[in-house]
């Protein structure tokens, strides 16, 4: 039998998720994205570290909450009702490539810094590169050996975090004539010599969420900083794809088309008796349909995580899950601009921030196009 019921834990941490969510986080959202606040919000993000939301899949012995993929959910979907952007922002460090191919002694090593809950870092991974973006097997950031390190140098771009990082994952080649093969993963310290932080993008949505240029000139990094063994980067960073597509992409999505469709239904109630709105079918069909999407989401979301909790393999869900859950944020918030109409376009009814926030989600963790394909050569070959 197979039950929804939460768990006490679990209803405590979604509460305090959606509570933080709208005293914290909503209040601040429109303003970061129209840049009227600080340049980034750390203030908030030491909040979200105090109240344990900065490393929820992280285990308590390296600073982190412990939750499992599925609690992780729950809470991701809570934040990125307040604002995806900062949703995305958590998950990044949710998920760290560290925590799934370091070593004990990596592990001791880098992350009691990044998840202090007094203050908490970022981590950022650098994989796509200006000219290999979905074609990882192209990447020219060069990794060459020498004694005991390694020194690597390349350009990375749209890094998430990229300008503000404590701790970065950098996918390099040891060998470019072994494409795949090659790929190697190196952790990096945000003070690192040589590591420069470049622009920060202008986007069209995820506003609060910095997206960076980094470049490396001459950055040495010891031996011992290797992830997994040489030539295993592109696992690792498939290893990490398959989980962030279902929180960073799924979950972020269910948050923020419930953010759409709640600010859809507060307009329609403002203006109008909800009563009277039932016999317009255009109207009414419309909201009916919207919150059929989101349900229908959050089923392919819990379940992706309930796989990965339980060890099955995830590859071919998590990218149905990415395209579905994307597409579906995209249409449920137009859906709602359509029905809020030129309000949509004033703080008080935010659609169009929504609009374009969701429309990121089709793009990042690998585009639809890709993850159409990946989930078809799991279909085919499975």
């Amino acid at each position: 039998m197979i039950g929804f019921e939460l768990s006490e834990e679990q209803r405590e941490w979604r509460d305090n998720a959606k509570n933080f969510a709208e005293k914290e986080i909503a209040p601040l959202s429109w303003k970061i994205d129209k840049g009227l606040t600080e340049r980034f919000h750390w203030s908030l993000i030491e909040k979200m570290g105090s109240l344990g939301f900065m490393g929820l899949g992280i285990p308590k012995k390296y600073g982190g909450s412990e939750l499992d993929t599925l609690t992780t959910a729950i809470v991701i979907e809570e934040l990125a009702v307040g604002d995806a952007g900062i949703a995305f922002t958590c998950t990044l460090n949710s998920t760290n490539p560290v925590m799934i191919a370091g070593s004990e002694k990596q592990k001791d090593k880098f992350l009691p810094a990044v998840y202090d809950k007094k203050k908490p870092q970022l981590s950022a991974f650098a994989l796509t590169e200006p000219n290999a973006g979905s074609d990882a097997a192209g990447l020219s950031t060069l990794a060459r050996k020498e004694g005991s390190e390694y020194v690597l140098n390349g350009e990375k771009c749209f890094i998430s975090n990229g300008d503000m990082a404590g701790l970065y994952t950098i996918m390099a080649t040891v060998d470019k004539k072994k494409g795949f093969g090659g790929i190697t993963a190196f952790v990096v310290p945000g003070n690192a010599e040589g590591l420069i932080r470049g622009k920060i993008e202008d986007k069209m949505g995820f506003r609060s969420s910095h997206t960076g240029v980094l470049a490396m000139h001459d950055v040495r990094v010891p031996e011992e900083n290797v992830l997994g063994k040489k030539g295993e980067g592109f696992l690792i960073a498939m290893k990490l794809l398959e989980v962030a597509r279902v929180i960073s992409c799924g979950a972020v999505a269910l948050g923020l088309a419930r953010r759409s469709f709640e600010t859809t239904l507060k307009f329609l109630k403002d203006f109008a008796d909800p009563k009277s709105l039932i016999g317009q079918q255009a109207v009414s069909f419309d909201l009916a349909d919207m919150m059929a999407s989101i349900e229908a989401s959050r089923l392919l979301v819990w379940k992706s995580c309930w796989m990965i909790d339980n060890g099955i393999p995830v590859g071919t869900m998590s990218g149905l899950t990415k395209v579905y859950t994307s597409d579906m944020a995209l249409e449920v918030s137009q859906q709602g601009m359509g029905l809020v109409g030129l309000h949509a376009y004033s703080k008080d009814y935010p659609l169009e921030k929504q609009v374009r926030d969701a429309k990121t989600l089709q793009i990042y963790e690998g585009t639809n196009q890709i993850n159409r394909m990946v989930a078809a050569r799991g279909i085919l070959e499975g």
